[in-house]
């Protein structure tokens, strides 16, 4: 497996985690919260997990990308960053969508969330729409947000993903 990893020059950010397991597979483009101390050396469990499903699904190459851009791995160190999101992680998370043939989204639920980040998911939705992203994701949370991979088994299926309420609602009550 290749992998490339794409940090901010500050080096507070990662912007993308890129798995490539050759072949001629799909392209799956994954997002999460926030990146831990995975890197482009080594996996963290939540990785290793990806990887696993990734491989499973015959995929040629993952690209990981996150809500928050922040490397930490305690999500609520986030509450007290300056900016936790940082500066490119919209630029890089469309990169991920134009390049990949899947699109996984797997942030698991908003509670977990500082509060002021509860709403971040709303910017991404954006993003993914305008990249003309179709989102699938492994079930949801009761709060419809989709769940997080770590603690799936392999055999959980891929669904849409439809963006809960308030997000899919203003969108119909425009018209779009």
């Amino acid at each position: 497996m290749k992998r490339r990893v794409v940090f901010s020059e500050c080096g507070l950010y990662r912007y993308l985690l890129e798995h490539d397991f050759g072949g001629t597979g799909p392209v799956i483009s994954l997002g999460m919260v926030n990146p831990s101390k995975a890197d482009g050396e080594k996996n963290d469990p939540t990785m290793t997990k990806v990887d696993g499903f990734a491989m499973r699904m015959g995929a040629s190459k993952v690209l990981v990308w996150n809500l928050c851009a922040l490397i930490n791995k305690d999500v609520k160190a986030l509450a007290i960053a300056a900016d936790p999101i940082g500066p490119e992680n919209d630029a890089y998370i469309a990169k991920a969508i134009n390049g990949a043939d899947i699109h996984i989204v797997a942030w698991g639920p908003l509670s977990k969330l500082p509060k002021p980040l509860r709403t971040r998911w709303h910017a991404v939705v954006d993003v993914l729409n305008e990249a003309g992203a179709k989102p699938m994701c492994w079930g949801t949370a009761p709060d419809g947000q989709p769940r997080h991979p770590l603690m799936l088994a392999y055999a959980t299926p891929l669904v849409p993903w439809d963006a809960p309420f308030p997000i899919r609602r203003l969108a119909e009550q425009e018209g779009t």
